[in-house]
């Protein structure tokens, strides 16, 4: 009985770690049903509000120029190499303003918002599936 409780609060923390946020889970689902040229995008985290560490996204990269997209904000200071690369954020405002950010997904009213920009994503050869169209702008 001793070994046991010890062993269920390990199993418990364990699982609580690795548990996506339902924020996480979306732009996960997201990321997912992206593509360039019919393959799946890979990754680059810049400073992100949510970030994809130990989401089920397998493709995030760890430097910026082997990456085909940059989530995140505060790209101003992202490297010079990188800023070319088409982006996607948390935050409404970048994505007004900003004409590499294809898509945000944020809060308004306390109800969570998906946008695409339909101009932008063409620009980037980003192919939209069914599922996304919705939320283009």
């Amino acid at each position: 009985m001793a070994f046991l409780k010890p062993l269920i609060l390990l199993v418990f923390s364990f699982t609580i770690s690795f548990a996506e946020t339902p924020e996480q889970e979306l732009i996960v689902k997201v990321f997912k049903l992206l593509s360039i040229n019919n393959t799946p995008v890979s990754v680059y985290e810049h400073n992100p509000s949510i970030s994809l560490r130990g989401s089920t996204f397998t493709y995030v990269i760890e430097q910026c120029s082997h990456a085909d997209m940059i989530y995140g904000s505060r790209f101003e200071t992202l490297p010079q190499a990188c800023k070319t690369l088409p982006r996607f954020t948390t935050e409404y405002e970048l994505f007004q303003n900003d004409e590499h950010v294809i898509g945000a997904f944020y809060w308004r009213k306390g109800r969570p918002q998906l946008r695409f920009s339909k101009e932008r994503c063409e620009k980037f050869n980003i192919f939209l599936p069914p599922e996304l169209v919705r939320y283009v702008q």
